[in-house]
């Protein structure tokens, strides 16, 4: 007897008419079409895409190209395959350490997990949300290799879904060995070597079968940035990835921990004789920078697979200039035991970094010069002073009037001296900084209080680590060149600070913006006024030592000392409306060591800088006006800050005759005599 009934049917056709459920059913066929669809168009995407993945026995391709233009569109460098240095080779044919030593710093696990790995993936994932951005932790080998052989730079979160499919895909593919082999043939190490082939020779003149323990861990640390792990320029951080890789070696079982312990202790750096390279460029050490910032937008896939086009704030007139003009100063400064300098220059308005000069000469081995000064810690003695009075004018604590002792003082125990060992009494801040005497700067540095000295320089874009002793006023701490230029644009700008920055747009090779900066940071640090009266002061500083400027600039020099009265580095600061611009001297050594010198900031401001500020354009000699908030008081011509007007010197100082300008009034932190020939132009002595 059949169940069937009327109410029963009717119940059932009433389900389906109606709710959620109803509405599947009523579209079941255009839901099976559109569910078919969406597979079919994926399974023809990744046959599409797969259909550009190298075959692991055939020669690996190198990169596209990654083309760097300067602000007016001009190429400053061409990334091409070109140029770069690629040997293919089987998985045989690298031997034992060099994959292991990869797996150990990129996948650990690669034999073990799929395509993905869920857990990695997981905990990236967790990273992206609670920092708010996406990163590029979490990949697999396989994953690394697809986003350097078939996909753009682009971080977004169709990108990532189109990673994973078409590493599931490769997996289906090829084996495990075929994709590591391809991996280790592609990925790029650095020095324009793409693979591990390449890598062997370039760093150690060697065949990959061939590497150490050491070597290769060392190798395989360069993989994750291949630009800010650069051994040339960073080589602690790149010991610091080897002996990470050499633990992972450990956990894998690719090395007992006696043999990782041994190779740890291996001297990698006498070990590596990096082969001299084809480049041509014309900022070099520009690109360099810049290609950190690319690892740090969009991971180091982007410099592995190219194909991009990098506008850049540089200005390669302008960029020739200061080429020219650190090439002639250290010619000029021979004499001095000089051989090496850098330039670097901006513009104070929008932070656009303009020229870019890490070494007298990219290609000179015997001073290093692959080695960027620009972003080297070095001592920069005098040119330090700035910030500690502005400190102090800026909270009141002196004026440009107040009388400050030049004579020998002990302060708490640090006695700091001149250079000529004497002193010129009581004098105003004015003539105390115009004439760079150290202690009235250490007197200032003292009223203010250094930790105050210190903030104002790191609000300023001091980032170096600034001790809070005395002789910091004086210029004891370690700062950049780069920071250095940053803080003295807070004074070029009137106290607004723009971060200094090197990068408007960057294309994909089809011209599609992947990325385009926004806007700029700006902040307020000083007041217009607060910083004008350093300027004021500094106005005068090129009259004063005679640098035989063509137009007006603000400026301010710094010779340091190692402590036995010998100077490793000079300097001089120097600003106006249009551009700042800082440039330092010494003499360095392949290894990034190197010796002293004999000459004071004040011959770099006559020689190096004065080719280059009198070679800028005629437009770039705006001065300022003065801003509200400044006052004359005392019956004197002298400006103060609104609200200190009164703060009149009592009793006034007797006058005191005023030295003749010696070579220097930088600071010579030790105090031991120091030559101080005449300012005036005079034969160089010849070198013994």
């Amino acid at each position: 007897m059949s169940s069937f009934s009327p109410a029963g049917a009717r119940a059932r056709r009433k389900w389906r008419s109606h709710g959620l459920t109803g509405w599947f059913w009523s579209h079941r066929v255009a839901i099976a079409i559109a569910v078919a669809a969406f597979f079919g168009l994926s399974t023809l995407y990744v046959a599409w895409a797969l259909k550009d993945l190298p075959d692991p026995n055939v020669n690996v391709l190198a990169a596209g190209d990654i083309v760097f233009l300067d602000r007016h569109g001009q190429v400053i460098e061409d990334w091409s395959p070109a140029g770069h240095y690629h040997v293919n080779l089987t998985l045989a044919q690298m031997g034992s350490y060099g994959p292991s030593a990869v797996l150990a710093a990129e996948d650990r696990n690669f034999y073990h997990h799929g395509a993905i790995d869920l857990p990695s993936t997981l905990r990236a994932l967790w990273v992206d949300v609670t920092n708010r951005g996406l990163n590029e932790g979490g990949s697999t080998i396989t994953q690394q290799l697809v986003k350097i052989q078939l996909l753009t730079p682009e971080k977004s979160v169709p990108r990532k879904v189109h990673e994973m499919v078409l590493a599931i895909a490769l997996e289906q593919r090829f084996s495990k060995d075929q994709i590591l082999t391809m991996y280790l043939n592609r990925v790029y190490f650095g020095h324009g070597a793409y693979g591990l082939g390449a890598a062997a020779r370039t760093y150690f003149n060697k065949e990959a079968k061939d590497l150490t323990p050491a070597q290769a861990a060392f190798l395989a640390g360069l993989i994750q940035a291949p630009t800010a792990y650069d051994p040339v320029l960073h080589f602690d951080l790149t010991k610091q990835r080897e002996e990470y890789v050499l633990d992972g070696m450990v956990s894998t079982g690719a090395l007992t921990r006696q043999q990782a312990d041994t190779a740890a202790a291996e001297d990698v750096k006498k070990e590596m004789h990096i082969q001299a390279s084809a480049r041509q460029s014309k900022a070099p050490h520009f690109v360099d920078y810049v290609l950190t910032q690319l690892e740090k937008l969009f991971g180091s896939a982007a410099i592995q697979q190219g194909g991009l086009v990098v506008h850049t704030t540089l200005d390669l007139g302008l960029q020739a200039v200061a080429d020219q003009a650190v090439k002639q100063g250290v010619r000029d400064l021979h004499w001095a035991y000089i051989n090496n300098a850098a330039l670097l220059a901006a513009d104070p308005k929008n932070g656009e970094i303009l020229a870019w000069v890490g070494s007298a000469d990219f290609n000179n081995d015997s001073i290093g010069g692959q080695y960027d000064v620009v972003t080297a810690e070095r001592q920069p003695g005098s040119s330090f002073k700035p910030y500690v009075y502005e400190a102090a004018l800026r909270d009141h604590k002196i004026t440009l009037a107040t009388i400050l002792k030049d004579e020998q003082t002990s302060f708490n125990g640090y006695t700091p001296h001149d250079f000529d060992n004497r002193g010129m009494g009581p004098i105003p801040a004015r003539k105390a900084l115009l004439f760079s005497r150290n202690i009235p700067a250490v007197e200032v540095g003292q009223m203010e209080g250094m930790n105050n000295v210190i903030n104002l320089a790191h609000d300023m874009g001091i980032n170096s680590h600034l001790d809070p002793g005395l002789s910091t006023a004086i210029g004891g701490s370690d700062v950049t060149l780069l920071e250095h230029v940053q803080g003295y644009e807070v004074f070029a700008n009137q106290g607004q600070r723009v971060d200094l920055n090197e990068i408007t747009r960057v294309d994909d090779s089809h011209n599609n913006p992947v990325y385009q900066r926004t806007s700029m940071n700006n902040r307020n640090i000083l007041t217009p006024a607060e910083a004008y009266l350093i300027t004021d002061v500094l106005k005068n500083y090129q009259n004063q030592w005679g640098f035989g400027w063509n137009r007006q600039m603000a400026s301010k020099t710094g010779t340091s000392d190692n402590g036995h009265g010998q100077i490793p580095d000079s300097w001089i600061m120097a600003y106006n409306a249009n551009i700042v611009v800082g440039t330092w001297v010494g003499n360095t050594a392949p290894n990034g060591g190197g010796g002293t010198i004999l000459a004071f900031g004040e011959r770099v401001g006559s020689t190096l800088m004065a080719h280059f500020i009198n070679n800028l354009p005629a437009n770039m000699s705006g001065w300022y006006s003065q801003p509200s908030g400044i006052l004359h008081g005392c019956g004197g011509s002298e400006i103060f800050l609104a609200g200190t007007e009164r703060m009149c010197p009592s009793p006034s100082p007797s006058p005191s005759p005023s030295p003749s300008p010696s070579e220097s009034p930088s600071v010579l932190p030790s105090g031991l005599p120091s030559p101080t020939p005449i300012l005036s132009p005079s034969p160089s002595p010849t070198p013994t």
